[in-house]
């Protein structure tokens, strides 16, 4: 079962939405929704899935795990209305804006996701070079 962990989570505060469009493996969706938990003061990075089966998709959240910080959000169409199959994809990103005073825009937001999760959970994301 999907679940967010929410201790010490920290909401955004200047979010932006932007539609995204990327098409994803089966496998890859399943490393986002297996997530990732830090084991020690080394690891950076928490990510964790929500599922909503009702609106057919699954919301994968990168947050900082030092800070509990939340600085992404990823919304997951899931194919057939909820089914794990082909035609998977990243529907839409939610970012914070403002990381420390320095602003991150769409294209810088997209870039740190997919370093982080093709670095913590070995996401390929075939359509991306």
């Amino acid at each position: 079962m999907l679940t967010q962990s929410t201790d010490r989570v920290q909401a955004m505060q200047e979010l932006a939405t932007a539609p995204w469009g990327l098409s994803i493996s089966n496998a890859d969706l399943e490393k986002l929704k297996a997530g990732f938990e830090p084991q020690d003061q080394d690891d950076k990075w928490r990510v964790s899935a929500t599922d909503q089966s009702q609106s057919g998709t699954i919301s994968i959240h990168l947050a900082r795990s030092g800070t509990g910080k939340e600085l992404y959000v990823l919304v997951v169409k899931l194919s057939d209305g909820g089914s794990s199959g082909s035609g998977v994809q990243i529907e839409a990103i939610t970012w914070e804006q403002n990381k420390g005073g320095i602003r991150i825009s769409e294209e810088q937001a997209k870039k740190e996701v997919v370093i982080i999760t093709r670095r913590l959970l070995e996401c390929v994301f075939d359509a991306l070079p």
